[in-house]
């Protein structure tokens, strides 16, 4: 277990730096136009309670793995299992997708990790639905119940905000998110990150958590109910949990 957590974390760092390198070649020079914006003197709960209400609708359900987990003994990631046969692996703000499979009558998980959880295994819970023990010819992992983890990050105060562009954002399976407390969610198809932001003078400012801080920068412009962000249209949803 020891070798185990040491070359996770290790793993982790690098898997973390590729991620990075990926965003930054999505960026572009797009026009942007400028914004009015609002400071708030005192954000309110309505974007983090939206949103926690949007990321726990995939992870209730009858089946009782669904949630997030941390391995005994490990503080630095944790994994999520969700009800649209995807699980995540999950560190911080920012949480990456992999296919998951659960099968209830011979008790086996499948899933593809980069660190960690990768193959089949047959699972066992106890009574109290909190202790996951996952086993295979190769590996054995036991699984606490982590019922109080979220993704969302605490609101900071006084965010700018631009009341054009609040609200859900969707282009080609990519998903943008902006609460009126300063909250903001991306979803890239391959992870998905929570962050506090700041958008002003067409230009969104956000932090994420993974392994620290992570800055990132967006250039974006509104016009005719479209929202540009870095070059790509998205147009304004309601996803179905909160319809």
């Amino acid at each position: 277990m020891k070798k185990f957590l040491i070359t996770a974390t290790a793993l982790l760092l690098v898997f973390s730096l590729a991620l990075l390198c990926g965003c930054d070649n999505k960026k572009s020079g797009g026009k942007s136009q400028t914004k009015a914006t609002q400071t708030q003197s005192e954000p309110d709960t309505t974007g983090s309670s939206q949103l926690k209400t949007y990321l726990d609708s995939y992870v209730t359900g009858d089946n009782p793995l669904y949630g997030t987990w941390k391995v005994k003994g490990i503080k630095s990631f944790c994994y999520i299992f969700r009800n649209d046969n995807l699980g995540e692996i999950a560190m911080g703000t920012e949480a990456d997708f992999a296919k998951l499979s659960i099968d209830t009558k011979k008790q086996t998980l499948s899933v593809a990790f980069v660190l960690g959880l990768n193959g089949t295994y047959n699972y066992t819970l106890s009574k109290d639905n909190k202790t996951l023990t996952l086993k295979n010819d190769k590996d054995s992992y036991t699984l606490l119940k982590q019922d109080n983890y979220s993704l969302i990050p605490k609101a900071k105060p006084n965010p700018k905000i631009d009341k054009d562009i609040l609200g859900w954002w969707q282009s080609d399976g990519n998903i943008y998110y902006f609460g009126d407390d300063g909250i903001m969610y991306s979803n890239t198809i391959t992870m998905e990150t929570c962050y506090t932001y700041n958008a002003e003078n067409g230009k969104i400012n956000a932090v994420y958590d993974y392994a620290g801080d992570v800055k990132i920068s967006l250039k974006y412009s509104y016009k005719n109910d479209k929202l540009n962000i870095d070059s790509i249209e998205f147009t304004k949803f309601t996803p179905d949990c909160l319809k």
